[in-house]
């Protein structure tokens, strides 16, 4: 015997999306495709359910448009039962999009989970048990998953939460902690996440814990392609996890530095995609003393993908200070310099400038001439 379900988050319906122009209209349409195509995947893979683990909405007030969408595509697949939690940005309030436990938003096949009730939900017909806690603000040092507790050995058991793994030497202490302590305590079969948006597979205990990612990017921080899992428990207690790719809209981020005008072309060339937003930093070696070359290279290559977004920078690839060094603090102002320089390759492309002024006055410091 086995249990078949889809496992989401992080859908952000009604984000702004007006730093992106009209670009961000497309975005949007591409936001409610993903939903459209995570619950279609769901009856073509024949799931049980559709888990969505917080954050369906960007706020806590989304607007008419938005509510009548979102109820909309679910009404279109009346035969699939969905579970929603509130996350960070739709928390549990007195606001209209978790005011009850049926906002109408949401159809009869819909079910939103808010009562935090110490004893699981039982899914309709299903030896299956929902475990899991509503957020009720944005942010909390107390753990979601604090509670979880198995009750019984048999059956399908699976929790449900928006929150950050506190794995490595990430600390979100102030981000709904969920300690892998509390996870192995807890016993289930599976822990549905929500709130990163890179997919993460861990295991603690007999218990297998996943975050699914965002299913539509939205920034240039979140993966190149969102997706949803569809995952498959045995009652041997075996978990397999496949991603289904739900994005129609591809957030690229690309940085170089450029030597000639032709290198941009032949980048923007091999790059070109018409349902793409590219995020270009380009940073410009000593040969030039303008960019406008290169932005004309850029300004013939914007038809062909959705929107570029070009950030050029003149001067040099790493942190050089221009002060003189005296040869007393030398190897200092090297090891200095040759530290923030790694520091700036790490960071986004256009704090670069930052890192030139701290060299700069760090070398002043280290000198004596501040």
């Amino acid at each position: 015997m086995s249990l078949t379900f889809i496992h989401a988050a992080d859908f952000h319906l009604g984000a702004d999306l007006r730093r992106f122009g009209a670009a961000g209209e497309r975005l949007a349409d591409a936001q409610f495709a993903a939903l459209d195509k995570t619950l279609r995947s769901a009856g073509e893979r024949r799931a049980d359910f559709v888990l969505i683990c917080g954050d369906l909405f960007d706020s806590r007030s989304p607007s008419r448009s938005i509510i009548d969408k979102t109820r909309s595509i679910f009404s279109s697949y009346p035969s699939m039962m969905v579970f929603v939690i509130p996350g960070t940005h739709d928390f549990l309030s007195e606001r209209p999009v978790f005011s009850s436990s049926q906002p109408e938003w949401a159809p009869e096949n819909v079910t939103t989970l808010i009562d935090n009730a110490l004893s699981p939900y039982q899914v309709r017909d299903k030896n299956t048990y929902l475990y899991f806690r509503a957020n009720c603000s944005n942010k909390s040092h107390q753990s979601p998953v604090t509670g979880m507790i198995r009750t019984k050995e048999d059956g399908f058991h699976i929790g449900l939460a928006h929150g950050s793994l506190q794995t490595g030497s990430l600390d979100f202490d102030y981000d709904f902690p969920i300690g892998f302590k509390n996870i192995t305590a807890s016993r289930l079969d599976y822990i549905a996440l929500g709130h990163w948006h890179r997919p993460r597979t861990e295991k603690s205990g007999r218990t297998t814990v996943a975050y699914s990612g965002i299913p539509q990017p939205l920034s240039y921080s979140d993966p190149e392609e969102g997706s949803v899992c569809i995952t498959t428990i045995e009652d041997t207690g075996k978990v397999e996890i496949e991603r289904i790719v739900t994005s129609s809209i591809a957030l690229k981020r690309v940085s170089a530095t450029i030597y000639h005008p032709q290198e941009a072309a032949n980048l923007l060339e091999n790059l070109a995609d018409p349902n793409s937003i590219v995020k270009l930093a380009f940073r410009l070696s000593d040969n030039w003393s303008e960019a406008f070359d290169v932005e004309e290279v850029i300004e013939k290559a914007k038809a062909r993908f959705l929107l570029v977004q070009p950030d050029i920078h003149n001067g040099p690839d790493s942190v050089r200070p221009r002060v003189p060094a005296n040869g007393s603090n030398e190897q200092l102002i090297r090891a200095f310099t040759a530290e923030l320089d790694h520091l700036r390759r790490a960071d986004s492309s256009e704090r670069a400038v930052i890192y030139e002024k701290a060299a700069e006055h760090g070398v002043k410091i280290i000198t004596g001439e501040l």
